[in-house]
């Protein structure tokens, strides 16, 4: 009998473990768990300053002995957790970092953030002689060729319109360009740029490179209205103050609303009005208001009329100029004066700045507006047209040389001698009629920056019989 019981017992142990293994094994021959891998960057940080040699310390979580990679201005750079940047290499101002990785199950993570460069010590000294340009580079930069104009144009300020996506992964799109133009341009100041953010389409935006220092940077998505209300506008301006020669200048960037009809004229007119009051909230400081209106100036016409049947409307530019106008003059500024810059000094000229580039429209849309801070300082003006500019956009830049020393008293060290200044005056050509001014600009100038093309630009701006 006892027999019979310690059997019983044994097979219920055994049907015991027998359970107990079947409930146990899958949990057993289940896989260890692959996690998501985790990238931890202890330096550069964030938004921080940095200065000669950068050591990346980047360490990663996960099962998996994972590597880095590393990319600068959307340049990949190298495969490796501690990497020793040289910014020396570089230009000042800011760059985007990516960084990423991945297991062998392809799971993957990513960061991308911004750090400034700094590696310059002394003062750069500007010269009063500079050039400003606006251009609709169209759809975030479609043909890398809007590149290419800027090098042959070498501004010293530009507004871009539609930037649309530069604003991606850290302004990755847009520092990465800003690189590559300030590596062409080696011997000159270097640019530093602002973008938009936030923008969903290709075809909106704008952005600004400086050689000038930029004091702040405003992105302006809503515009006070006469009636004191507040209007979201289609495409958000900029508003970048930029320190030039000592004057904080600001520097507006504006896409007014696409596209012909009355409705998209309506848009575009309550727009200008916002922008204005804008501006005349900002007191009486020096304005440089860049952008592609989409609309055409009042001065346009006759032999200078646009050749389309597009109708964009003569509004906002009539708003701008003509203050005692009877349908538009209500909304002009009450604290400054603008001038349309190109017509101004090409009267005789169309200036056609969209439509040429295929032929089948040619009109005047994008313009250079200063206030009076600027009157009688800006020296020429031009349309860029030609090759490359007729495959780099569905636009022209618009171009102007400015000689400004307004609000500038250069130090007794960037002066040159009374005796120099009338001795260089003195080589001029005799039809000069008032030396004083070609001595007036000379003598805040240092001799190793009268170039060439200074020179070319006194003696078209002196040159008067």
């Amino acid at each position: 009998m006892k027999s019979r019981r310690d059997l019983l017992v044994i097979l219920v142990l055994i049907l015991v473990v027998s359970v107990s293994v079947l409930l146990i094994l899958p949990f057993l021959l289940e896989p260890p768990a692959d996690n998501r891998p985790e990238l931890v960057v202890s330096y550069p940080v964030k938004d921080s300053t940095v200065t000669g040699m950068v050591n990346f310390n980047i360490s990663i979580i996960d099962e998996e002995d994972l590597t880095a990679n590393i990319y600068i201005d959307g340049q990949f750079r190298t495969s490796s957790n501690n990497y020793e940047w040289n910014t020396e290499m570089e230009s000042d101002g800011r760059h985007t970092i990516r960084i990423s990785t991945q297991d062998s199950a392809g799971q993957s993570d990513s960061t991308h953030f911004e750090v400034t460069i700094d590696n310059v010590e002394e003062d750069v000294f500007f010269e009063p002689l500079f050039k400003i340009m606006v251009y609709n580079i169209k759809e975030s930069g479609l043909n890398d060729d809007w590149k290419e104009i800027i090098k042959q144009e070498n501004p010293d300020v530009i507004v871009l319109v539609e930037t649309g996506y530069f604003d991606n992964t850290s302004n990755e799109t847009l520092n990465a360009a800003t690189a590559e133009l300030n590596e062409f341009f080696a011997d000159e100041v270097p640019y530093d740029s602002y973008t938009t953010q936030q923008v969903q389409y290709s075809t909106t935006g704008e952005a600004i490179l400086s050689r000038f220092p930029v004091l702040s940077f405003t992105q302006i998505d809503t515009v006070p209205l006469d009636d004191e209300s507040n209007y979201y506008v289609t495409h958000d301006f900029i508003d970048a103050v930029i320190d030039i020669n000592g004057a904080e200048v600001h520097v507006f960037g504006a896409h007014l609303k696409a596209s012909g009809g009355e409705t998209n004229q309506g848009r575009r007119e309550v727009e200008t009005e916002g922008i204005i009051n804008y501006m005349d909230n900002l007191g009486d400081v020096p304005i440089l208001y860049l952008g592609d209106q989409n609309s055409f100036s009042p001065d346009d016409v006759g032999d200078l009329a646009p050749q389309t049947t597009m109708t964009l409307g003569y509004g906002p530019m009539t708003m701008l100029l003509y203050p005692n106008h009877t349908t538009y003059g209500q909304y002009s500024s009450e604290v400054h004066n603008y001038t349309d810059v190109y017509r101004e000094l090409n009267p005789d000229d169309p200036g056609f700045t969209f439509g040429g580039q295929d032929g089948e429209a040619f009109m005047r849309i994008d313009y250079i507006i200063a206030n009076t801070f600027f009157d009688g300082a800006f020296i020429n003006s031009s349309v860029v047209d030609g090759t490359p500019a007729d495959s780099a956009s569905d636009h022209y830049a618009v171009a102007a040389w400015v000689n400004w020393t307004v609000l500038y008293e250069p130090t007794q060290s960037q002066r040159l001698s009374a005796d120099s200044a009338t001795k260089v005056s003195e080589v001029l050509p005799v039809r000069i009629e008032n030396p004083d001014q070609i001595v007036e600009l000379i003598a805040i100038l240092p001799l190793e920056k009268i170039e060439e093309r200074c020179w070319a630009l006194l003696l078209d701006t002196t040159n008067i019989a």
